[in-house]
């Protein structure tokens, strides 16, 4: 008998509770990071009115917050994929095991 090779993924069901907390959080931190985004490049293009004004003094941003969100990126770009290679290869041995 041929034996299938083994798929990596861990499937669990998780709960609607839980899937549903997990839906709210990464939505509310998208929105934060949109805010963000979107006040330092209305900024950065001249677009000053009230409500710009009011976001930029609340998430009190300085103007080299720009070069900092632009490198944080960056390693973001580079640490992800790798730790993401990384987890795949350790879940491929545990399954091999």
């Amino acid at each position: 008998m041929r034996r299938t090779p083994a798929s990596p993924i861990i499937r669990r069901q998780t709960s609607l509770k839980s899937r549903l907390l997990r839906a709210i959080v990464l939505i509310a931190l998208w929105g934060f990071i949109a805010l963000v985004v979107i006040t330092n490049l209305g900024f950065s293009l001249g677009w000053y009115n009230d409500t710009l004004v009011s976001l930029y003094l609340l998430f009190n941003l300085k103007a080299h917050a720009n070069s900092a969100f632009l490198l944080l990126a960056l390693v973001l770009l580079i640490v992800v994929p790798l730790y993401c290679a990384w987890r795949w290869l350790h879940l491929r041995k545990g399954v091999r095991a």
